[in-house]
């Protein structure tokens, strides 16, 4: 039995998510905004009702809206996602946006964690000139990563399976950038984050493991002047500091996000 547009709104009453639902019919049926905002008495295909039905219950499940369009915009690009990795946040694109302000002679760049490659991928698009590389331990990121380089048709962006920064040469890097893993594994908020790759989210040590890791590894792995670069969870800015000190990086500094939070960390090698 055919089903008009405004029986299915009711059925969303109680979860709330009618502004994603008016994307989704948008995105994914590509309805304007009359169909979606006015025109509740039109008549759907099976096939709208069928792609309908499969977004109420995954909405039922808590599943982000950019899993389901498998879609998420980064920077100045869309990217493709899915559960194999994060849903990057607006706050990382501050560390973007920084890089991309103070590359000065800095030629050769690592994201280590590249994920689905939104960091390297965000930063080699608006230098042509660079080498940057985009690491990972997941074969599953990496082949989104992969598949966000050829959308998006990035030459100068080249893929490592790598367990952060093990396999690579001594000074092989001018700048290595870093979205890790950070929050605890009892840390309550990862109630809300059922869907996303819990390796990517959750370190061991209160969450500092793989940020102390890195930065033990970056002394290595990046050049005499290096900069590395690393995002955390903002009350872990006392700890990420006096980690890079220990490592003797100097100028070690900190930006903050859109609630003026401490949300990244930097130093010079």
């Amino acid at each position: 039995m055919s089903k008009t547009l405004g029986q299915y709104k009711i059925l969303f009453d109680g979860l709330n998510i009618h502004e994603e639902l008016n994307f989704f019919l948008k995105e994914k049926l590509k309805f304007n905004d009359q169909d979606t905002l006015i025109n509740n008495e039109r008549i759907l295909t099976k096939h709208q009702q069928n792609l309908i039905e499969q977004f109420l219950e995954q909405k039922k499940q808590g599943v982000p809206l950019d899993y389901i369009l498998n879609s998420t915009d980064f920077y100045e690009n869309r990217f493709y996602v899915d559960e194999r990795v994060l849903i990057p946040r607006p706050e990382t694109e501050i560390l973007v946006d920084y890089v991309n302000n103070h590359l000065s002679s800095r030629t050769k760049v690592l994201d280590a964690g590249t994920g689905s490659g939104c960091i390297g991928i965000s930063i080699a698009l608006k230098n042509p000139s660079l080498n940057v590389y985009g690491s990972d331990h997941s074969v599953d990121a990496l082949n989104v990563a992969l598949i966000n380089k050829n959308i998006l048709n990035v030459n100068n962006f080249s893929l490592v399976h790598a367990d952060w920064l093990s396999s690579f040469k001594k000074a092989s890097f001018d700048l290595i950038v870093s979205n890790p893993p950070y929050i605890a594994d009892q840390d309550p908020h990862l109630e809300n984050l059922q869907h996303e790759p819990n390796k990517a989210l959750v370190a061991k040590d209160y969450g500092l493991r793989d940020i102390r890791l890195i930065i033990e590894q970056s002394t290595e792995v990046l050049k005499r002047g290096g900069l590395l670069i690393l995002e955390h969870g903002y009350q872990q800015q006392e700890e990420v500091e006096n980690i890079f000190k220990k490592n003797h990086f100097s100028n070690v500094s900190n930006l903050k996000d859109f609630q003026e939070l401490p949300r990244i960390t930097l130093g010079t090698f």
